[in-house]
């Protein structure tokens, strides 16, 4: 089997569509599966991209487009309409807003010679203006299959106006990529607790809920530290509400890492913290693939209701659902996974990690 997979980002670079992507191509490759994608992969070096390529899995090729104006869009469509017409796809998945246009276009081109799979995120939902939202819908009620990634994400997909059957396949991640290794160190991180969040610095990934609480957790824990790892985007916005409030001695702004640093980073931390929250523009958190990564370092996670951390934390057994911007509720979830059994918490959070195998979830795309 042959399938195509058009993603609008891929690693080596971070964001949680393109590492969704990629576990999954490689999951589907585990599973006997050929897999071909077409995606931008701008978010790094070219050193490093090209280290990235070198040592793909066998049966995974990547044809990268480099993002060039409007021109990008136009190579991406040529390269996408080259490959179906010289190779049998069994099924052609797509993920990000504009790959399902994508998709609905190649549906007005090959109908039912071909078949594609629409994975919905949450943030294409609302994006845009009328017209793209509208392209965003049509697009998701002609593919042959719509995939949620949350049961969260699913609702809000059902609320825009898609008139379909909407299936959900909870994001993963590659356990074998995360098995736990001894010989990783944890960094020589200040603070107790040392609290965590892994994302781009935005309004939705919600970093300024968890600087917000800062003064009231500083009464009870003096040396609380917040380490940020991510794209810097709204870096100076958090840094002066986190002046404003004077804690700025209690938050490390770390930026990007590697996968190797990243591994790290989550070993030195005490509690992964995500308070995402939807903005004004209808980003919304999807899933949050972060969570897994911290639970299979054994770490467990502090996230928003009403979003898609509600599929990614197992309230109680792998962290607590709290309120995004309730500092007091942020306290009492921070006393009470301090003071749970950690032999236990860690065990819970790995075997729940486990459980979001893309070696496993990808039997349900064949």
């Amino acid at each position: 089997m042959h399938f195509l997979i058009i993603s609008s980002e891929f690693p080596p670079g971070p964001g949680g569509i393109g590492m969704h992507a990629y576990c999954m191509a490689k999951g589907l490759v585990y599973n006997g599966v050929k897999v071909s994608v077409v995606t931008s992969m701008d978010y790094a070096d070219d050193a490093t991209i090209q280290d990235f390529l070198k040592n793909l899995t066998n049966g995974l090729f990547v044809y990268s487009i480099k993002r060039n104006g409007v021109l990008t869009y136009i190579t991406r469509i040529s390269k996408i309409l080259s490959l179906c017409r010289h190779n049998h796809f069994e099924k052609i998945i797509l993920t990000g807003r504009f790959s399902l246009w994508l998709g609905l276009l190649l549906k007005v081109l090959f109908g039912k010679k071909i078949t594609t799979i629409a994975f919905v995120h949450g943030s294409e939902l609302q994006m845009g203006n009328a017209l793209l939202r509208w392209l965003t819908k049509k697009s998701l009620n002609t593919a042959d299959r719509c995939i949620a990634v949350s049961n969260y994400t699913k609702s809000q997909t059902e609320k825009s106006g898609v008139n379909r059957n909407i299936e959900v396949i909870p994001n993963g991640i590659d356990i074998s990529d995360w098995e736990i290794n001894t010989t990783i160190q944890s960094l020589d991180w200040q603070g107790y607790p040392k609290l965590l969040t892994v994302g781009s610095i935005t309004q939705r990934k919600g970093q300024h809920n968890i600087i917000n609480a800062l003064p009231l957790i500083k009464k009870q824990y003096p040396d609380v530290h917040y380490h940020v790892v991510g794209k810097e985007d709204d870096k100076h916005r958090i840094l002066k509400l986190a002046d404003s409030l004077q804690v700025q001695d209690s938050i490390t702004i770390h930026g990007k890492q590697n996968n190797e640093d990243l591994k790290r980073a989550y070993k030195s931390a005490d509690i992964f913290c995500m308070l995402s929250e939807a903005t004004d523009a209808g980003d919304v958190e999807g899933f949050g693939i972060a969570v897994l990564e911290a639970n299979i370092s054994g770490i467990p996670a502090i996230g928003s209701k009403n979003t898609g951390l509600e599929d990614a934390i197992e309230d109680g057994e792998t962290g607590t659902l709290i309120e995004a911007n309730n500092p007091d509720n942020l306290l009492n979830a921070i006393n009470s996974l301090l003071h749970t059994d950690k032999t236990i918490l860690a065990k819970n959070c790995r075997e729940w990690a486990m459980q979001h195998d893309w070696n496993t979830l990808a039997k349900q795309m064949i």
